[in-house]
């Protein structure tokens, strides 16, 4: 064989070196296209002993993007072997590895990195004997947006359900009063019922009424505070009167279960004065007494309050059912009870404590719950102590009219219900005995042409809400030519945000709906004494 000629040599080896060039080139352009891809790619060679389990690997090649996830460069990961460089070592890896040259079938799936938290999508497979090819991407951000989606979705079917289920036993707690109500009303038109029974349906009547009162009024307080029309309206207010006046109406009721209650005040009646929001700092500690009485069948009950620094710590203490550890968050959401089968035995809507949560916020304080199943809950709400100066406190008592109130006196009374309005009548001429005549406007309009038609009317009582003119509008035009005519405002709202629209309005008082005997007499007693007073200057 004819050994090549020196050009031939020359020749040959040009080639090679044109051939090394451009698998050079390709090589770099192919590390290039690698780089210039977003997703991670890795190629390792495995470490295997007794040619079955994978104990570690060298990383023969990365690119840019993994370096970047890894925080190391090319020439500090390359020739390397993983638990060099890492630790602790993610046994998951390995696992997968060991399926792949075992099965010698790529792997396709998703893995969540036990030192970050992120998700990643990976696909491997094998390229010849133990050596593989790994290619993933981060998609937390997608993994995140799924499973919001499915957390979303399960909320959106936990509400419904809670919807659905306060839906439910809301007709249920309307029905229920209303049943009493319609029935016992139908009963007491027979002519022969016994007096005793007479007496007793009526109590019936009296009570489911005020049940289906109490249950309208959370329905209104919740509607406000969820489209934020609620705000705190602060006033002077002594916290030892307040507090006693939930006593002397709580007790009562606690009697007839045959539950002692038990007052604690923590500070003097002078300390107690405190600036607050009255109605609101009413309405929680009502709904915590309500709640008290619910689900406390024996034992006692005990509400009251301490000063711990800077804050008021009042507190309604019971002997009931109580809570259990898992539940004690949740029973500050709305439509919700502490139990099913509670709810079931004891009823309400489940507005109660939500109600007293979101009005503890607006007072800048926070409200919790200390308890354990079957042994009771003590409910903690904290305010700021904001003492202000001391005054004598006024009496909470309704004073009856006296006999020399009894005068002849005009009343006007603008309602547009007839039904509201024969009732007033009623209570003035019969239960309440004033010697008055009684005056009936339909509406504002009404009531404005017979106040200017009739200037010897001592007092009105102005609905708020009536036909052609409202009573704001009509106590504006009245006020006008009588300026010290005496108005008194007559409402079916009686929060604190409506109470002072009251007042800036002009009105010389208010009365909430539904008017009792003793609410109307003090109206009008206050009335009668403003009158003297202004005579007499």
């Amino acid at each position: 064989m004819n050994k090549p000629s020196h050009k031939e040599l020359e020749r040959q080896i040009k080639a090679q070196e044109e051939t090394i060039k451009r698998l050079n080139k390709d090589h770099q352009q192919i590390h290039q296209f690698f780089d210039s891809v977003p997703k991670n790619i890795k190629i390792i060679e495995l470490i295997r002993e007794g040619k079955e389990e994978v104990q570690d690997y060298y990383y023969r090649y990365v690119n840019k993007a993994f370096t970047e996830l890894v925080g190391k460069t090319k020439s500090q990961l390359i020739g390397k072997r993983y638990k060099e460089l890492f630790e602790p070592v993610d046994s998951y890896w390995l696992e997968i590895y060991n399926k792949i040259v075992n099965t010698r079938k790529s792997v396709n799936y998703q893995h969540t990195h036990s030192s970050n938290g992120r998700y990643f999508e990976v696909f491997s497979w094998i390229i010849e004997k133990n050596m593989i090819a790994v290619v993933f991407a981060d998609v937390t951000e997608r993994k995140q947006k799924d499973l919001k989606i499915l957390n979303d979705k399960e909320n959106a079917e936990k509400n419904d359900r809670i919807k659905n289920d306060f839906i439910s036993n809301l007709s249920h707690e309307i029905r229920t009063p209303m049943n009493g109500i319609l029935g016992f009303t139908k009963f007491l038109n027979d002519p022969n019922l016994a007096e005793l029974k007479r007496k007793h349906y009526i109590s019936i009547i009296q009570n489911s009424g005020h049940q289906l009162l109490r249950t309208i009024d959370d329905l209104i307080e919740i509607s406000k505070i969820t489209s934020n029309q609620v705000a705190a309206i602060k006033n002077e207010v002594c916290l030892n009167n307040l507090l006693l006046e939930l006593f002397t109406i709580f007790d009562l009721k606690a009697k007839e279960n045959n539950i002692p209650l038990y007052l604690r005040k923590g500070l003097s009646d002078k300390d107690s004065f405190i600036l607050t929001d009255p109605a609101k700092l009413n309405s929680i500690i009502s709904n915590l007494l309500e709640n008290a009485l619910k689900f406390t069948n024996e034992g006692s009950i005990e509400f009251g309050y301490t000063k711990t620094d800077e804050n008021l710590e009042l507190y309604v203490k019971d002997t009931g059912v109580g809570i259990k550890l898992s539940r004690q968050k949740s029973i500050f959401d709305r439509f919700t009870q502490e139990e099913k089968e509670i709810k079931n035995n004891f009823g309400g809507p489940g507005l109660g404590l939500s109600i007293a949560k979101e009005n503890t916020k607006l007072l800048g304080g926070k409200i919790t719950v200390k308890s354990k199943k079957g042994k009771g809950a003590i409910f903690f709400v904290t305010i700021p102590y904001t003492p202000t100066q001391y005054k004598l406190a006024k009496t909470t008592l309704v004073q009856k009219i006296t006999e020399n109130s009894k005068h002849h006196c005009k009343i006007l009374i603008a309602e547009d219900e007839k039904i509201n309005y024969l009732y007033l009548e009623i209570l003035l001429k019969d239960k309440i005995s004033l010697d008055c005549a009684i005056i009936h406007a339909k509406d504002g309009e009404e009531a404005v042409s017979i106040c200017n038609t009739q200037p010897e009317i001592d007092f009105v009582l102005m609905d708020l809400k009536m036909p052609n003119m409202n009573g704001f509008e009509a106590l504006e035009l009245i006020k006008k030519t009588h300026p010290k005519l005496p108005i008194v405002a007559q409402t079916a709202f009686s929060s604190a945000e409506d109470i002072e629209k009251i007042k800036a309005a002009g009105f010389d008082d208010y009365i909430s709906k539904p008017i009792s005997q003793e609410a109307l007499t003090a109206v009008i007693e206050r009335t009668r004494k403003r009158k003297e007073k202004n005579t007499l200057k």
